[in-house]
């Protein structure tokens, strides 16, 4: 099994700067359904209209993101006030959606702590749709990277477990793109009772990847592919002999 260290390799979404006009619709609606979450969630104390009303808005908020912003039941992060356009790490298309946060796992996350303070079984399909999104990115390395192309002749598509995929294998621990993805599958499949075949083997096979990409000294890589190589041996730690803070900014006069 290979594993790298390289942010080149990480990254598969080529960063963009974000213009002045550009809406974070996206950001704002998970802010709002957690925000009304706490809300709903107060004590016996708290003023019943308040908690009527913000019950309400979480449910106007979850139909209109499961039915008009999401994407085979994922996200991304940024979407334009008429839908027009979205982005995650630079600009996507419509069958691309984002695992890394605050994407698709983000937000099916919002869906099912809504689901917990309410019980209302629309938040638990929304967090379902998430987790099903991605199962379908699942690597064949077993982890995730930073999005999910459901084009299979898209120009991010990767080479997924459901054989729609194709090109690259590498799963990525970095910016919280497997973690978060698992941290989702787990929680929906304790939510859905361990029923839902898919979501709980996919999160199983997730686990054990994770565990099967880790050192031997028990540290994990940054990415990791399915190349059986033997695990490279130790090595010490080792610093630099000079300022390091220094370097490249100290000119010689």
């Amino acid at each position: 099994m290979k594993r790298f260290r390289s942010d080149r390799l990480a990254h598969t979404g080529m960063l963009t700067t974000r213009p002045d006009e550009r809406p974070y619709r996206g950001r704002i609606c998970c802010l709002v359904l957690l925000t009304l979450t706490m809300y709903c969630r107060a004590g016996q104390s708290a003023d019943v209209t308040l908690r009527a009303d913000a019950e309400r808005a979480m449910r106007r908020a979850a139909m209109f993101y499961r039915t008009k912003v999401a994407a085979h039941g994922g996200y991304v992060y940024h979407y334009a006030l008429d839908l027009s356009r979205r982005w995650g790490e630079g600009e996507a298309t419509k069958d691309q959606v984002w695992v890394q946060p605050p994407g698709t796992p983000t937000v099916g996350l919002a869906f099912l702590q809504a689901w917990q303070a309410t019980g209302e079984q629309q938040f638990l399909a929304a967090a379902r749709d998430a987790a099903e999104a991605l199962v379908y990115g699942q690597m064949q390395s077993g982890g995730w990277t930073n999005c999910i192309d459901f084009d299979p002749r898209g120009a991010r598509v990767a080479r997924y477990r459901n054989g729609r995929g194709r090109g690259r294998n590498t799963s990525s621990l970095d910016d919280g793109q497997t973690a978060s993805a698992l941290l989702l599958l787990i929680r929906v499949d304790k939510a859905l009772g361990f029923q839902h075949a898919q979501i709980h083997e996919a999160a199983e096979f997730g686990l054990a990847a994770v565990l099967q990409a880790q050192y031997p000294n028990g540290a994990f890589p940054q990415i990791w592919d399915d190349d059986v190589t033997p695990d490279p041996p130790p090595v010490p730690a080792s610093f630099p002999t000079y300022d390091w803070r220094t370097e490249g900014r100290v000119k010689e006069y």
